[in-house]
């Protein structure tokens, strides 16, 4: 399943108890093993023990070295967004992921996940819930994007990643999402986009 940046959409691994949804293990399946070249986990660390049990055994299995990394924490995001044939304008993001991954073990620390409820064009298309995996009930009454983008900065906080010190960086698969997707949504909603967003590692480069 694709997104409007040609990319397969990551999920979530869900901490504790948690599973995952069956829908998004294959693009979170590429999603990983995109960003994590041979080499970054042991099988015998928790998260990939948790991984494998997803589905992710034979890529984990074959990772060996990893070498040092600048950045303390790779944000991996990749939004999902209202769309049909021909394309709607404006697009609205109703899906706002994020999973916080250590740039020194490589294990995923934790994970943002909120759906959001597009104003404009409240009313997915068949088109983009075939294309996306969301159907209407998903969004009907969700947070808007200005009051997900505050619950962003809250866990941003509670999660350290506001500290200078403590140096984070956005991984996405394509740049459609940050320089395309959630400026051109804050631009016609009036909203400010946060100096995080502004800079970003495109996996495809």
């Amino acid at each position: 399943v694709s997104d409007a940046s040609g990319c397969s959409m990551i999920a979530l691994l869900h901490t504790g108890a948690a599973k995952f949804p069956q829908n998004l293990l294959p693009r979170a399946r590429k999603a990983l093993c995109s960003l994590l070249p041979a080499g970054v986990l042991k099988d015998s660390s928790i998260v990939s023990r948790k991984l494998a049990s997803h589905g992710f055994g034979a890529s984990m299995a074959a990772m060996s070295s990893f070498p040092p990394q600048r950045y303390h924490y790779f944000l991996v995001l990749d939004f999902e967004a209202t769309c049909d044939k021909p394309q709607i304008h404006p697009q609205e993001i109703i899906e706002f992921p994020i999973l916080k991954l250590n740039g020194r073990t490589m294990e995923i620390e934790s994970t943002f996940h909120m759906y959001v409820q597009p104003v404009v064009h409240p009313q997915l298309t068949p088109f983009c819930t075939e294309l996306t995996g969301i159907i209407q009930g998903m969004v009907d009454g969700q947070p808007s994007l200005q009051q997900v983008l505050e619950r962003v900065d809250e866990w941003m906080a509670k999660e350290g990643l506001l500290d200078p010190s403590v140096k984070s960086i956005f991984v996405t698969c394509g740049d459609w999402d940050l320089k395309v997707m959630l400026p051109g949504q804050c631009q016609y909603l009036g909203l400010p986009v946060a100096d995080y967003f502004k800079q970003w590692i495109n996996l495809k480069k």
